[in-house]
């Protein structure tokens, strides 16, 4: 897996240069290229909540049919395949295209949190006769973060090790993004944690309250029976989210902090954009079955 996400982030990594070399700082590079990640993915998400707007509307139908032919597994598997080419739809859903999405997503990462090797295109063995030159441990996640920092005051004693090398400016409203913040030295860079954990919750709120926009929307109702059972273990797992954003905000340098914080702001956005667009489409094209199309029924 570690050879797909290499080579999803190695283009990454020149668009971050690029980004870099524009704006001269690398907080304003996160949040330019967590925008841009937002935007290329952008046909992904439309096609994942419109997945997710079709999949609420049948529910309620695939309830009846269990009800009904339950007892009958090859009658309801063929009524189940019936109704979903009613609605133009797949048993599968949007699970393809969330596969599509993850490695994107962590190939995003690793340009975020590996700058010395997707930014600056250094090879490996330089990487380690860099940090052994600095002193910093590569078995410790984010070492590259942290030769990155050191960059700035170290640079003419590394610079003949690699002729890729460059220091970086991360400095970020009076914060050093390539510092780790710590449990036990209180600091102004809590600040990035704290809103990781913070922009996080507001996240899954945002995404809850669409669920139930979309539900309202689709069937009359909020989500319930088993679909509320469904709501139930979801809560618990939003309660998580936030307090793991918030745990690894403190034990990852500030950079991986603030690419959460911008990424999880732009999802709300985007979740309340893509709702309302979706749910208009949808409405659309029940209309225009009612006209003779044959989209939904």
């Amino acid at each position: 897996m570690g050879a797909i996400f290499n080579i999803i982030a190695t283009p990454m990594g020149y668009v971050m240069e690029w980004i870099y070399n524009t704006v001269l700082n690398y907080g304003y590079s996160i949040l330019a290229f967590a925008l841009l990640a937002k935007v290329i993915m952008l046909p992904f998400s439309i096609k994942q909540k419109r997945s997710m707007i079709t999949t609420q509307r049948i529910n309620p139908k695939l309830r009846e049919l269990q009800k009904k032919y339950g007892h009958d597994k090859e009658k309801y598997s063929q009524e189940m395949q019936r109704l979903y080419a009613d609605y133009g739809a797949s048993p599968m859903g949007g699970c393809g295209t969330s596969l599509l999405t993850l490695p994107i997503m962590l190939g995003l990462y690793y340009v975020v949190t590996m700058p010395i090797t997707y930014m600056m295109h250094v090879p490996t063995e330089e990487i380690t006769a860099i940090a052994q030159a600095l002193g910093v441990e590569t078995t410790k996640f984010g070492f590259q973060m942290t030769i990155a920092g050191m960059l700035n005051e170290s640079f003419d004693a590394v610079k003949h090790l690699s002729a890729n090398l460059m220091p970086l400016d991360f400095t970020f409203f009076g914060l050093d993004l390539s510092q780790t913040p710590s449990f036990k030295e209180p600091a102004l860079n809590w600040i990035i944690p704290i809103l990781s954990a913070a922009t996080s919750w507001g996240y899954t709120h945002v995404m809850n309250t669409m669920n139930q926009v979309i539900s309202i929307n689709v069937n009359g109702k909020k989500p319930d029976g088993d679909d509320e059972k469904v709501q139930q273990m979801n809560k618990s797992m939003n309660l998580m989210m936030p307090l793991m954003s918030g745990y690894f905000g403190f034990v990852l340098p500030g950079a991986v902090g603030l690419y959460w914080i911008a990424n999880n702001l732009f999802m709300c956005v985007q979740e309340v954009a893509l709702t309302s667009y979706c749910l208009r489409k949808d409405k659309e094209e029940i209309e225009l079955y009612k006209t003779g199309g044959n989209r939904v029924k």
